[in-house]
């Protein structure tokens, strides 16, 4: 840690914070996510995670072109770290807020990209449960990257790889996390189809002013398709994959069966998977200290690192939990 500038904070969420760093060795930038371990603790959050620790380092086997790439994982007596790349191009809500919609070519591109990390994670026996336009960062470049995996889950032959968690966000889960099911990687299809309307159409397809309205539309509202927004082959496109029947859900048999869909047969997977297509879209960035992408009030915070709450004192049983948390 003493080796990092921090520069500005990108993100806050309820466990700790996301922080621009510069190492002092290298001059590299790379975000800082520090999670405070007090926080894990009293939300119970120790399974998820120390999985997604061990999810970020499996990643760096791979090194898949639209999924996180992690340097480095660290703790000290109060908090828990990840050093991970830093992307300049912010996240897609940002992007999606800043241009209402996007075009047919743009939203195919992104939907492509997605989808071959999502297919990627599945493969590694990962359920994500947390696709949304926020955790989808583009690089200076225009290319996606997945990231955040604080929801996700290995899934197991064990547990006939499903779980029944309630968790995700609101607008983008599947009928059956809804309903209390047991639910397996369909859902992530589910949050995939919602995000791919809300791309075109600039609104998700079961909008509403609250959560229990929107849940009730998840459950029981036909799918509107505006004529001017979405031709045929998308409209049957996001009809099988927003199937409220897991089983019969385009994905159930494995993400080929959506990769294989004549919605995406302009596309080559190969280019896809090699970053060979041009994005149609390049974030609006002159450098890499250009914030315009990121939300201001983030970037007004102070950078140091959040506050603990009491500064108590953990017995070794308690820190043992987090053995083998660095990487």
């Amino acid at each position: 840690l003493d080796h990092l500038e921090m520069i500005k904070v990108l993100g806050k969420g309820c466990m700790g914070k996301v922080v621009l760093v510069r190492s002092q060795i290298t001059k590299e930038l790379y975000a800082l996510k520090s999670i405070v371990k007090e926080h894990v603790i009293e939300q119970r959050e120790i399974t998820h995670t120390l999985d997604e620790r061990n999810i970020l380092a499996k990643l760096v086997e791979i090194d898949h072109p639209y999924l996180a790439k992690l340097h480095t994982s660290f703790q000290d007596e109060h908090r828990l770290y990840l050093l991970t790349n830093y992307y300049c191009g912010g996240d897609l809500a940002t992007h999606m807020a800043r241009l209402y919609n996007f075009t047919p070519e743009c939203a195919l591109f992104y939907a492509a990209e997605i989808i071959d990390g999502i297919g990627e994670l599945h493969r590694l026996g990962v359920l994500y449960r947390d696709l949304k336009p926020e955790n989808i960062l583009l690089s200076g470049d225009g290319h996606i990257v997945l990231t955040d995996f604080g929801l996700s889950k290995w899934l197991t032959e064990d547990d006939d790889y499903t779980t029944q968690t309630f968790c995700g966000t609101a607008e983008y889960l599947a009928p059956e996390v809804l309903l209390g099911e047991a639910y397996s990687f369909t859902i992530d299809y589910w949050s995939f189809g919602t995000i791919l309307y809300e791309m075109l159409a600039g609104i998700t397809p079961f909008w509403a002013d609250n959560h229990s309205d929107m849940y009730q539309r998840v459950l029981t509202d036909v799918l509107e398709f505006p004529a001017d927004v979405f031709d045929y082959e998308t409209a049957e496109f996001l009809s099988d994959i927003l199937d409220r029947d897991p089983r019969t859900r385009l994905g159930a048999q494995g993400v080929e069966e959506i990769k294989d869909h004549v919605y995406f047969a302009d596309i080559s997977w190969d280019d896809i998977r090699n970053r060979r297509l041009q994005p149609p879209y390049l974030p609006p960035v002159t450098g890499e200290l250009d914030f315009a992408n990121f939300d201001p009030d983030f970037l007004a915070m102070s950078p140091a690192l959040t506050p603990i709450p009491s500064e108590i004192e953990f017995s070794d049983e308690v820190q043992d939990v987090f053995d083998g948390y660095s990487f």
